[in-house]
């Protein structure tokens, strides 16, 4: 550990610091010890200076001398500027399966959308495969309608496709200062704004999906990433706050959200 007005805060003849110790644990995080040895009086001095800067302070008294131990959630030569604390970060990559209307195939809707509207869409092919009759829709012009045809006439009105779920788990300590805001008006994020907007490491980025082009994006839609799901946890123990933050990928509306 480095030298530092704080990790060497001293008390002449009265409180004297006398042991540095860094520990690591992958559930409950790192931690900084500093062992101090002194007068009560010394240690009431000293312990009150590390305390202002987020230390957790134990004493202990034997025999008149004093023994107080400082417990740092965060290396004490960054407490004096909060913007140098780095965060840690975990990341986890999952896939969940989700059905959809046969409806929703994007290149559905994009043939919906030339056609007289997208309801008559859905009624002529339902009707025509409800009613056992031919496809008369031109195929050459609406292909992805017979394809939903075909379906429909064997029971099938929906259809099952993976989304990519991305979680980024930061630790941070009470003195961090840059959390996460929560916004009014929900935000997608195409892969690239993603990446800056939130850091993403170049390890995370090499595993995420392309994105798709072409009519594989349905209509008045972008391939994006939206925030789903956001937790925030702090332990008073180790004056840590755990910030969660969930990020599921796939073809979600330009006109319901802030693109960026």
């Amino acid at each position: 550990m480095k030298t530092s007005v704080f990790s060497d805060a001293t008390l002449a003849n009265q409180c004297d610091l006398v042991e540095r110790k860094f520990i690591t644990d992958p559930v409950a995080g790192s931690a900084w010890m500093l062992t101090y040895e002194g007068t009560a009086y010394g240690v009431e001095i000293v312990g009150a200076s590390l305390l202002s800067f987020g230390a957790k302070i134990e004493v202990t008294e034997d025999g008149g001398k004093c023994k107080l131990v400082a417990t740092f959630a965060k290396d004490p030569d960054t407490a004096s500027n909060p913007a140098a604390e780095v965060p840690v970060d975990r990341y986890d990559l999952d896939w969940e399966l989700v059905q959809a209307s046969v409806f929703s195939i994007p290149a559905a809707t994009i043939e919906a959308k030339g056609y007289i509207s997208a309801a008559q869409y859905k009624k002529d092919i339902t009707d025509l495969a409800s009613n056992g009759s031919a496809y008369t829709l031109d195929a050459t012009q609406y292909p992805a309608g017979k394809v939903i045809y075909q379906l429909l006439t064997r029971g099938d009105e929906h259809y099952e496709f993976k989304v990519p779920v991305l979680t980024r788990v930061r630790t941070y300590t009470d003195k961090y200062p840059y959390r996460t805001v929560i916004q009014q008006r929900e935000t997608v994020y195409v892969t690239s704004s993603l990446i800056s907007a939130f850091g993403i490491p170049s390890s995370i980025q090499a595993i995420l999906p392309v994105d798709p082009t072409g009519t594989d994006t349905p209509a008045d839609c972008i391939w994006s990433w939206k925030l789903r799901g956001e937790r925030l946890t702090y332990n008073s123990g180790t004056r840590r706050y755990e910030e969660s933050l969930t990020w599921a990928f796939r073809a979600w509306s330009n006109q319901l959200y802030n693109v960026a």
